[in-house]
């Protein structure tokens, strides 16, 4: 029997629970067998517990920061000993500049058989490093009374650590000694549910009132990037119409469905399309680094006066242009600022809807393309959820992608690698809300194994793959000028074929050659996983977006 070790472990996972952990992503082997036991145990016996298996490490770990991502809850992670625990590192260091809260479970082999030849045994300790916000040890077996008590006490407190601004991973690592068969079927613990209070940073009136004169008597514009905390978008449309202001909104901001929002900063930039007066004297910037290189650079070059609002973006601008960081709640701001007096009309924000009219004029286009993709995606059903890959699709959708009702968006923008990717669109997807994920083939190829949760977790979802063959964005980079190392180095050519992989998957596949072929396929939610390929070759889609530009410099410039 193992009363010790299964009582403490019920302890644990019990006290994960008592502060909001509701899911778990297990990857099993032999080591987490006593917590995958008594994890499907709780998940029998309690309606708020759900438990997903991966068998694949790094995807299960980009899975559960999917779903994090999209709940803005925790999420708790279950390895076994070894690499495998390795395997969650990309995700992790995804989690902590993105700001997301995993609780990651490292289960080791016992002190006594570290460093000496052990099997299957690795220093996991603190093996993360600065890319969790906490490290801890517990002793499973051990039968003093104190033990039980810090696991209540420590476990909680580990998770409010995690869930607290800025929010990001903590690891708990479980050294275990055989035998490892837990005790099933017996009664589970009431534990003491800690009640943490952490308090609203907010801005006092002196901060309030300078925010709100530069917004009611200055050239001000609002910069909406990234939403990380899951903010309500409809009060950044608030904020924007109190003072007439115009607002740039990155197409992670989930405030894009709006009249005030106006997309497209980095192309305009790009194009030539701006004049000086759509120059701001001062920008209130919110939210992650946004999508658009350009504009953070352009804020630069024209020594915007730049405020950034939020504290998990305090000290987070590369250009280093910020000269006021207020580390408070955005919300909270907002609210603020919606109290004080506001501007009745504002020349400079009808200037920049008309260059917002402008531009979406010049894109119009019925030729199925790369680059008109973000026009169809706009066909998503209403409140229902888009993943975007990095490197092109995340570049393009930022651009142009306008939806006519809210959408849920989401992308890994925190690294901004292509890895895991697949993953997390299946933990957005685990919301239940009809979910569209766009990609390149490149991306599908590096997470192919991902798919499998399409099966694993029962989730339905809609696949649009870019199928240029090989890596779209690098033929827009100076190394395409390399033309006879370009494409084994670049290029990298893989000759995928979206149907067989479909078949692999048990999947429907769907061959896109019109706008209207994808927009009806896309418009109707998926009842089960669906490919959808839409071909193209890098050198067409260069030629497609230089075209792209030369258009709106001639809307803008004549």
């Amino acid at each position: 029997m193992n009363e010790i070790l299964t009582r403490n472990i019920k302890h644990l996972l019990t006290s994960l629970v008592a502060q909001g952990v509701h899911d778990f992503v297990v990857s099993p082997g032999s080591r987490t067998t006593p917590f995958a036991l008594l994890l499907a145990e709780m998940q029998a016996v309690r309606d708020d517990v759900r438990v997903t298996v991966d068998v694949d490490e790094r995807s299960a770990a980009f899975f559960a920061l999917g779903m994090a991502k999209a709940t803005h809850q925790p999420v708790a992670l279950l390895a076994t000993s070894g690499t495998a625990t390795a395997n969650y590192l990309p995700a992790i260091m995804e989690a902590h500049i993105s700001h997301v809260p995993l609780i990651a479970l490292t289960t080791d082999r016992p002190e006594e058989l570290q460093e000496i030849g052990a099997p299957q045994t690795v220093n996991q300790a603190n093996m993360y490093g600065d890319n969790t916000k906490a490290f801890s040890a517990l002793q499973m077996q051990d039968d003093h009374a104190d033990v039980m008590a810090y696991i209540d006490y420590h476990v909680q407190q580990l998770v409010v650590t995690a869930t607290t601004a800025p929010a990001g991973p903590v690891q708990i690592n479980l050294p275990l000694r055989k035998p490892l068969m837990p005790d099933l079927g017996e009664a589970w613990p009431t534990i003491t549910q800690q009640t943490i209070t952490v308090g609203t940073m907010r801005a006092d009136e002196t901060t309030v009132a300078m925010v709100a004169n530069k917004l009611r008597d200055e050239k001000t514009l609002i910069l909406v990037g990234p939403d990380e905390t899951g903010w309500i978008a409809e009060k950044f449309v608030a904020l924007a119409e109190h003072f007439q202001a115009p607002m740039l909104a990155d197409v992670l901001s989930n405030v894009r469905s709006s009249d005030a929002a106006i997309n497209g900063i980095d192309a305009l930039l790009e194009a030539g399309a701006l004049d000086d007066a759509l120059v701001p004297d001062v920008v209130v910037r919110f939210g992650g680094t946004p999508v658009s290189a350009r504009v953070v650079a352009w804020l630069r070059d024209k020594q915007v006066q730049v405020i950034q609002v939020g504290i998990n973006h305090a000290g987070h601008d590369h250009s280093r242009q910020t000269t006021t960081t207020l580390a408070v709640d955005e919300m909270a701001l907002i609210d603020e600022l919606l109290a004080t007096a506001g501007r009745a009309e504002n020349d400079y924000r009808s200037q920049w809807q008309t260059v917002k009219q402008t531009l979406a004029q010049a894109i119009a286009t019925t030729e199925m393309s790369e680059v008109a993709l973000p026009s169809v995606l706009a066909a998503v059903p209403a409140d229902s959820q888009v993943f975007i890959a990095n490197s092109m699709p995340i570049r393009d959708m930022d651009n142009y992608f306008m939806p006519a009702t809210k959408v849920h968006v989401m992308a890994n923008r925190g690294a901004n690698g292509i890895d895991g990717t697949v993953s997390s669109a299946f933990g957005m997807a685990m919301t239940g809300k009809p979910t569209t994920f766009l990609t390149g083939d490149l991306t599908l190829f590096h997470d192919m194994n991902g798919l499998m949760m399409a099966h694993q977790a029962n989730l339905d979802m809609t696949i649009v793959v870019v199928n240029n063959n090989g890596g779209g964005i690098f033929s827009f980079l100076p190394q395409a000028a390399a033309k006879d190392y370009f494409e084994p180095m670049f290029g990298t050519p893989l000759a995928l074929s979206v149907e067989k992989i479909a078949a692999l998957y048990d999947a429907e596949y769907h061959l896109a050659t019109s706008q209207d072929d994808l927009r009806e396929l896309i418009a109707q939610p998926a009842t089960t996983l669906r490919l959808i390929e839409v071909q193209s070759t890098r050198a067409q889609n260069v030629a497609e977006h230089d075209a792209l530009l030369a258009k709106i410099r001639e809307a803008f410039n004549g």
